[in-house]
């Protein structure tokens, strides 16, 4: 009966980031005496099915991607790709009342995040393309189909309840947000085909797309670009089995919506554009600084004409899974699923071991599959460092790390967090 326990953990998958009720609640180190939580936490991450590593760097710092460089990335590429990257911080608070509705058993919790969140699902065609030019495409179609894009970057202010009421044991919490837009971005080509003539002259781009953008204007963390509600959901309980104490958790987390003002500018166009270049009467009209600049947003407004009106934008939403089991007073083994909504994502599935060293030091080691990128692996880290302050750090993509030219997952977290009696 054992081993089908362990392949049960083993084709099941755990979120590879805490639901962030429970960072707040993290009990590896529970303080049941205190009255008091303060904390700080961070995680960020950056991960690509076909992309690697040192591809991603070089895009992002400016650096010169060679051709060997784009030839090994291209000899990944398939013809559906994702990437996503977040990072996320913030600073939190929880509060143990001395009743609520006449019962014991609650506390209340606030937490400030700053969230950022990217991520895109693009062909074969649309890398080529980016990265060689069309001239391989002469007399053929590069197909960009699908093609999708969202970038979100908000400020959240979180309140909630989290308890243990229902018994000893079983927790549960619910928290609501108020989000304050500051950036977004969103692409969809349900059809993009773009064709080259076979002799240079002229090209046709083919197109079924739908853009969206938050004020260009009006940038930055100062930004008020729309105003939004999300909420969190968060359960576990624990029961029985024959190899040992064992709890399931379930989370969903960022159930919302931000509605960005009427300053933002959509666009959306069902058409054929026919592009023939552009004629230079003298060369003095390459001089001018404004050339190219206007020329690209000639081209871009008529494939896509902007409007000026307010966008609404659903949040990537978490859905969180994990059975956690005691083997031993030293070890426990984790499993199960986790899955981000409405943002390209694939199931990932994975299984972690926490390691207790003692009551002062606990690793954990982690391997899945899934998500934005395939095999992944991670190591982590908690300290029960006394006085009431407990330390968490690590990764769940070292990949990234250890083979940069051939993958691309990189990941960290962190939480500090204090007790008071």
């Amino acid at each position: 009966m054992k081993k089908y326990y362990i392949l049960f953990y083993l084709l099941i998958y755990l979120s590879q980031s805490q639901a962030q009720i429970a960072i707040i609640f993290s009990d590896e180190y529970a303080d049941s005496t205190a009255k008091t939580r303060v904390g700080i936490a961070g995680d960020c991450f950056a991960n690509a099915s076909s992309l690697t590593a040192d591809f991603i760097t070089k895009f992002y710092r400016g650096g010169y991607i060679d051709v060997d460089l784009k030839d090994k990335v291209l000899a990944r590429t398939k013809n559906s790709n994702r990437i996503g990257a977040e990072l996320n911080t913030g600073i939190f608070a929880a509060f143990k009342l001395d009743s609520f509705c006449h019962k014991t058993g609650f506390n209340l919790f606030f937490s400030i995040r700053d969230r950022q969140h990217f991520d895109s699902h693009y062909p074969k065609d649309f890398y080529k393309v980016g990265f060689y030019g069309n001239a391989a495409y002469a007399g053929q179609i590069a197909n960009f189909s699908n093609f999708s894009l969202n970038l979100i970057r908000y400020q959240q202010f979180q309140i909630g309840l989290f308890s243990s009421t229902l018994d000893s044991n079983t927790r549960w919490g619910v928290a609501l947000s108020f989000l304050k837009g500051e950036q977004y971005k969103s692409i969809f080509a349900k059809e993009a085909r773009l064709f080259t003539s076979a002799d240079g002259q002229y090209i046709t781009f083919d197109t079924e797309m739908e853009m969206a953008e938050s004020d260009p204007a009006h940038k930055g963390v100062s930004a008020m670009n729309g105003f939004g509600m999300s909420m969190d959901i968060y359960f576990e309980a624990p029961f029985k089995t024959k190899i040992g104490e064992t709890k399931i958790a379930v989370s969903v987390s960022d159930i919302g919506l931000i509605h960005f003002n009427n300053n933002s500018i959509y666009r959306n166009q069902d058409s054929l554009f026919r592009y023939n270049g552009f004629r230079i009467n003298s060369i003095f009209d390459i001089q001018d600084s404004t050339f190219f600049k206007t020329s690209q947003d000639s081209i871009q407004n008529k494939i896509l004409p902007p409007v000026k009106r307010s966008v609404t934008a659903t949040l990537p939403s978490t859905l969180n899974l994990s059975i956690e089991t005691a083997l031993s007073k030293h070890f426990h083994l984790i499993g199960g699923i986790h899955h981000i909504f409405n943002a390209n994502y694939k199931f990932l599935a994975y299984v972690k071991g926490n390691i207790y060293f003692n009551k002062c030091l606990m690793i954990s080691a982690t391997v899945g599959y899934g998500g934005y990128g395939g095999l992944n692996g991670g190591l982590g880290l908690g300290v029960n460092a006394g006085k009431g302050f407990s330390l968490y750090a690590g990764t769940s993509n070292l990949e990234g790390f250890i083979a940069p030219s051939k993958v691309a997952g990189r990941a960290a977290y962190f939480s500090i967090i204090k007790n008071f009696n």
